[in-house]
């Protein structure tokens, strides 16, 4: 079988994960939440398969891609706690990301379109997959997150066809799985904070307290939101035009284009197989690089991109799959140092000049 079951005790992964939280947890308690993790890798297969075919229906110019979510992330996530000291992740085993796949549209009209399409009762009606919650839920494009972030997630719970709530029931049935939806502009931004968290050693995507670094990337949020999606949903009594002297200022003080726009572009496209890790490592020279791991198996990848990130000598190892190379160099960017369209959006219509 190419992918790992689950475990069949759940309330023991639920127990593996507070003790990881609480920073009692064994090595057995890692490993358990590590096969809960893999497991997921047969979700994003059922997933993709279903999303692609409806892409292929609309015959919109969607980028697709997904991915299993890294074992670091996972044991960062279940660490990280509120103001009030409360552990944002009470129970592991309810985590609804752990498998995600992702689209990325032209603009913001097609994304609603196809999302309702999805949505939809003739789309549905063969189909068992539930969606877990009201589809307003997670809408961070009329409500964004505090960080700047932008896009509609859907959760939900995974039910092949075939497969039986009662008798005949499947080892990944009630997995659940995020649908990520976003704009290109919306993507180039979130890219642009992940990959600059990475080379400055920062947690902006994370941000819970307010600093200039977490209101750069805000303000810069919005001016996009303005001048592309044409909305305005926060700064209401700043005009784009305020909002661009505020960036430049703080531009001015962070250098954070500057960094970005010096990133190499990665060009090795042609190694990128259906299953691939992805690997950062720093020279002595302290320059990143990147090595591309192709697979045939997705058990092979997911079981090499754990041991790389429990080796020490990776700085970032995720397995991503695409059918298509191109789509996988632009949908997952940040893996390949390569978050030039942010740049571009901001230079060209924010009039942000390099730090002097």
């Amino acid at each position: 079988m190419s992918y790992p079951l689950p475990p069949e005790n759940k309330s023991a992964v639920r127990r593996a994960g507070k003790a990881i939280s609480d920073g009692t947890a064994s090595q057995a308690d890692f490993d358990l939440v590590d096969r809960w993790r893999a497991s997921h890798g047969y979700v994003i297969n059922t997933f993709q398969i279903w999303i692609k075919r409806h892409i292929a229906r609309q015959g919109y110019n969607v980028e697709f891609a997904q991915r299993l979510k890294r074992r670091n992330t996972v044991v960062d996530k279940l660490g990280r706690h509120d103001a009030d000291g409360r552990f944002l992740i009470a129970d592991v085993s309810a985590m609804h990301d752990f498998a995600g796949c992702r689209m990325i549209f032209d603009n913001i009209e097609e994304l609603n379109d196809f999302r309702n399409y999805i949505h939809s009762p003739a789309v549905m009606k063969n189909v068992k997959h539930e969606l877990r919650y009201p589809p307003e839920k997670y809408d961070y494009i009329e409500h964004p997150k505090a960080t700047g972030y932008r896009g509609i997630h859907d959760v939900y719970r995974h039910f092949p066809r075939g497969s039986e709530r009662g008798e005949g029931k499947k080892p990944w049935d009630n997995l659940l799985v995020e649908i990520q939806y976003r704009t290109r502009a919306q993507h180039a931004w979130a890219t642009a904070v992940e990959i600059s968290d990475f080379v400055d050693g920062e947690r902006t995507k994370f941000e819970l307290n307010a600093t200039k670094r977490g209101r750069f990337f805000a303000i810069a949020s919005e001016i996009i939101a303005r001048n592309h999606e044409h909305i305005e949903r926060v700064f209401l009594d700043s005009s784009v035009q305020d909002l661009q002297k505020e960036l430049q200022k703080l531009e001015n003080e962070l250098g954070i284009l500057q960094r970005l726009s010096a990133l190499k572009t990665f060009e090795d496209e042609d190694r990128l197989q259906q299953h691939n890790v992805l690997n950062i490592t720093r020279t002595a020279d302290g320059e990143l690089t990147l090595a591309v791991l192709p697979f045939r198996q997705a058990a092979d990848a997911i079981a090499m991109a754990t041991e790389l990130e429990s080796s020490g000598s990776s700085l970032n190892a995720v397995y991503v799959r695409a059918d298509n190379p191109a789509q996988l160099r632009s949908a997952y960017r940040n893996y390949f140092n390569d978050p030039i369209d942010f740049v571009k959006i901001i230079r060209q219509e924010g009039d942000v000049e390099e730090r002097v």
